[in-house]
Protein backbone atom coordinates (compact mmCIF):
# COMPACT_ATOMS: atom_id res chain seq x y z
CA UNK A 1 0.00 0.00 0.00
CA UNK A 2 1.30 3.58 -0.96
CA UNK A 3 1.04 5.86 1.92
CA UNK A 4 -0.91 8.61 2.88
CA UNK A 5 0.56 11.81 4.34
CA UNK A 6 -1.85 14.24 5.50
CA UNK A 7 -1.31 17.92 5.87
CA UNK A 8 0.34 17.83 8.91
CA UNK A 9 2.59 15.38 7.80
CA UNK A 10 0.81 12.39 9.90
CA UNK A 11 1.17 8.94 7.93
CA UNK A 12 -2.36 8.86 7.86
CA UNK A 13 -2.29 4.85 6.13
CA UNK A 14 -0.48 4.33 9.62
CA UNK A 15 -3.47 4.74 11.13
CA UNK A 16 -5.78 2.06 13.07
CA UNK A 17 -9.31 3.32 11.22
CA UNK A 18 -7.03 4.08 7.68
CA UNK A 19 -9.68 2.51 5.09
CA UNK A 20 -12.26 1.54 7.56
CA UNK A 21 -13.69 4.70 8.25
CA UNK A 22 -11.79 6.99 7.28
CA UNK A 23 -9.48 7.77 4.42
CA UNK A 24 -7.00 10.28 5.50
CA UNK A 25 -7.42 13.76 5.03
CA UNK A 26 -7.51 14.99 1.98
CA UNK A 27 -10.34 12.31 1.39
CA UNK A 28 -12.24 13.44 4.16
CA UNK A 29 -11.73 17.36 3.67
CA UNK A 30 -10.26 17.32 7.39
CA UNK A 31 -13.26 16.56 8.91
CA UNK A 32 -10.99 13.59 11.20
CA UNK A 33 -13.06 11.95 13.48
CA UNK A 34 -11.30 13.37 16.62
CA UNK A 35 -12.05 16.88 16.08
CA UNK A 36 -15.21 16.61 18.66
CA UNK A 37 -12.37 15.98 21.36
CA UNK A 38 -10.64 19.03 20.74
CA UNK A 39 -13.81 21.20 20.23
CA UNK A 40 -13.07 21.83 16.22
CA UNK A 41 -15.02 21.57 13.15
CA UNK A 42 -11.97 21.30 10.71
CA UNK A 43 -9.00 20.40 11.65
CA UNK A 44 -6.67 23.69 12.02
CA UNK A 45 -3.63 22.01 9.94
CA UNK A 46 -5.86 21.10 7.14
CA UNK A 47 -7.78 24.79 6.93
CA UNK A 48 -4.84 26.89 7.10
CA UNK A 49 -2.95 24.66 4.34
CA UNK A 50 -6.01 23.81 2.05
CA UNK A 51 -8.28 26.10 3.10
CA UNK A 52 -6.65 29.56 3.83
CA UNK A 53 -3.53 29.43 1.96
CA UNK A 54 -4.36 26.72 -0.94
CA UNK A 55 -0.83 24.05 -0.52
CA UNK A 56 -1.80 21.05 -0.24
CA UNK A 57 0.42 20.70 3.07
CA UNK A 58 2.18 22.64 5.46
CA UNK A 59 5.66 21.43 4.10
CA UNK A 60 4.65 23.91 1.18
CA UNK A 61 4.83 26.48 4.11
CA UNK A 62 7.63 28.76 4.74
CA UNK A 63 6.64 28.74 8.09
CA UNK A 64 6.98 25.21 9.61
CA UNK A 65 7.24 24.36 12.12
CA UNK A 66 4.66 26.93 12.89
CA UNK A 67 2.98 27.36 16.41
CA UNK A 68 0.32 24.95 15.49
CA UNK A 69 2.63 22.45 15.56
CA UNK A 70 4.22 23.26 18.61
CA UNK A 71 0.47 23.48 20.18
CA UNK A 72 -0.54 20.40 18.96
CA UNK A 73 0.83 18.05 21.49
CA UNK A 74 -1.10 15.06 22.57
CA UNK A 75 -0.84 15.34 26.56
CA UNK A 76 0.29 11.69 27.55
CA UNK A 77 3.73 12.60 25.49
CA UNK A 78 6.92 14.62 26.59
CA UNK A 79 8.71 17.54 25.72
CA UNK A 80 11.43 16.06 23.90
CA UNK A 81 8.70 13.06 22.54
CA UNK A 82 6.53 15.79 21.03
CA UNK A 83 9.79 17.77 19.75
CA UNK A 84 10.92 14.32 18.10
CA UNK A 85 7.44 14.03 16.35
CA UNK A 86 7.37 17.50 15.05
CA UNK A 87 10.83 16.82 13.54
CA UNK A 88 9.79 14.14 11.72
CA UNK A 89 6.79 15.31 10.43
CA UNK A 90 8.54 18.58 9.32
CA UNK A 91 11.28 15.56 7.54
CA UNK A 92 8.30 13.83 5.81
CA UNK A 93 6.54 16.92 4.94
CA UNK A 94 9.42 18.77 2.77
CA UNK A 95 10.97 15.66 1.11
CA UNK A 96 6.97 15.32 -0.36
CA UNK A 97 7.96 17.79 -3.22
Amino acid sequence: MEKSIGVCGCICSECRIYNKSCDGCHAIKGKACWLDEVGLDICDFYECAMIKNGIEHCGKCNEIPCNKFWGNKNPEWTEEQHRKIVEERVKILKALD
